[in-house]
């Protein structure tokens, strides 16, 4: 009966010329701002933006008829992938040199995801961590007969990303 009543109800509200709301748009993963602290820095990708746990799986003796998942502690680090081309700019080239292999990352990492609106871009989502190092720095390959643009690429480990107030 209940099922009745919403069909009931929907036919209800099309018949009467009320348009059923909208669905909410999707937002698109192109437009996003990473920060170290107060300074940004415009990278072309940056990948695995994950949080996760480890977990175990634990059945009791004799009951087996479900199984408890327990967490194990200290399961939220994590490695974030940072890919960006190579630019030309004096200043920039400094501070991608301080990013190097093994020196900590003190200020806090905030990356925020954008919206498209009528009245400009709007953030919409942010993750970010307080601590992390350098673990890997690494060029793309340099070709004499290609005409690709040079990635440098920056993987961070971090102690596990939150989301942020927007």
């Amino acid at each position: 009966m209940a099922e009745r009543m919403s069909l009931d109800k929907t036919r209800e509200k099309r018949e009467s010329g009320q348009k059923p709301s909208s669905a909410p748009a999707l937002v698109g993963n192109q437009q996003f701002k990473v920060f170290f602290g107060s300074t940004q820095i415009n990278f072309a990708r940056v990948s695995n933006v994950q949080r996760a746990v480890e977990h175990e799986d634990f059945t009791e003796g004799g009951l087996n008829d479900y199984v408890h998942v327990l967490t194990k502690p200290g399961g939220q680090s994590g490695t974030l992938t940072l890919e960006k081309g190579v630019a030309a700019d004096g200043a920039l080239t400094k501070l991608m040199r301080a990013l190097e292999p093994g020196r900590r990352i003190a200020v806090p990492v905030t990356i925020f995801l954008y919206h498209r609106e009528r009245s400009g871009w709007k953030p919409v989502r942010a993750w970010g961590f307080e601590d992390g190092m350098v673990t890997r720095w690494e060029l793309g390959s340099l070709d004499g007969l290609g005409s690709e643009v040079v990635i440098e690429k920056l993987e961070i480990s971090h102690a596990g990303l939150t989301e942020q107030e927007v």
